[in-house]
């Protein structure tokens, strides 16, 4: 994966983070906000069907005017009369309406003078402690065997050691595990996870007689070489936080969930494999701008399964994810088959 992709999906990801942020500041007063718009809409309603009402008598006594049933200052008294009339039946319907508007503008001044009450502040905690959310994971990817499963500094043969790279989008929902003043969480999900393997230089994947391979590809014409995987990945993850604050509200105490907190978490996930292809680029006599699709049809497996460690502090974890099962199976003539990542996850929309 290209340095370049990672440093979009990190910008990408701040610029929701930032959206989230001011949409959660904006809910804040969204139900006193309906509360006076549903009044004035009340209020126009009202005036609207009166002054319908008048406007039919008005023309009614226009038309008589005009058909000489009545005289220039019976049509200017009647109209006044009528104008009159209206004008208190509004007003009386407005002043129906004055416990309405009195109570929003209690509630609206006690939330300026007292805040939001414990109820209130209740129900907000239980939202923000049990919610749902999407985050980008983005990591560095590389390749061990059985001999050495976690060494990431291992410099396998078939692949450009701090060239190739993970990123995946999940829609996750967090559940707190125990009472509302417990520090565990359990986190899942579901999830779209694409690898991206750099085969070394002057060499390409292959395929035939049913194995997946490398060889050699013409010295100096091939502009870069890949291959790419594409999963459904279901995350599962159990998350502590280390440094809980807390809050009460009636006697009942919750963990603080608006304070930085430091996790740590652990947990599996499992992935069906829905895609895989084998892409290179390279120029010839003609053209600089070859480029060579292959579906992926032998050496890797269908299934995904591995464990992860993370630590994080506030919305950004560190993470190790480590598959337990190869990405490569026995069609694949290759030293190393098994995926290692070490990345950073962003929690971004929550909602």
């Amino acid at each position: 994966m290209k340095n370049k992709t990672l440093f979009s999906a990190i910008m990408l990801t701040f610029s929701v983070m930032a959206f989230s942020q001011k949409e959660n500041d904006n809910r804040a007063g969204e139900t006193l906000k309906v509360k006076i718009n549903n009044y004035a809409t009340k209020i126009d309603s009202i005036v609207s069907s009166e002054k319908t009402k008048m406007n039919a008598e008005l023309d009614s006594i226009d038309k008589s005017f005009k058909d000489g049933k009545i005289s220039g200052t019976e049509k200017l008294n009647l109209s006044s009369q009528i104008a009159s009339r209206y004008e208190g039946l509004i007003n009386e319907k407005v002043d129906a309406e004055k416990e309405s508007f009195e109570e929003i503008t209690r509630e609206r001044v006690k939330k300026s003078v007292l805040g939001k009450s414990a109820e209130e502040k209740k129900s907000d905690m239980k939202r923000l402690l049990n919610n749902s959310g999407f985050l980008i994971s983005i990591g560095f990817l590389n390749l061990t065997n059985n001999s050495a499963p976690f060494d990431f500094f291992n410099k396998p043969e078939e692949m450009r050691f701090g060239q190739s790279g993970s990123i995946s989008y999940q829609f996750r929902f967090e559940m707190q595990v125990g009472n509302y003043s417990s520090p565990v969480f359990l986190n899942y999900g579901l999830g779209l996870r694409a690898d991206g393997y750099d085969v070394k230089k002057s060499a390409v994947f292959a395929q035939g007689n049913g194995k997946l391979f490398q060889v050699p590809f013409t010295p100096n014409s091939l502009k870069y070489s890949q291959l790419k995987a594409e999963y459904i990945e279901i995350p599962l993850d159990l998350q502590w936080v280390l440094n809980p604050k807390y809050v009460d509200y009636d006697g009942e105490k919750f963990i603080d969930d608006t304070k930085t907190q430091l996790r740590v978490g652990i947990g599996v996930y499992g992935g069906v494999r829905i895609g895989g292809r084998i892409k290179y680029r390279y120029s010839d006599e003609v053209t600089n701008n070859n480029i060579f699709k292959q579906k992926v049809e032998n050496g890797m497996n269908p299934f995904l399964f591995g464990t992860k460690f993370s630590i994080g502090y506030g919305g950004i974890s560190l993470f190790v994810k480590k598959d337990l099962t190869p990405i490569f199976n026995d069609d694949a003539i290759m030293n190393n088959k098994n995926g290692l990542q070490i990345g950073v996850e962003l929690f971004n929309l929550t909602f």
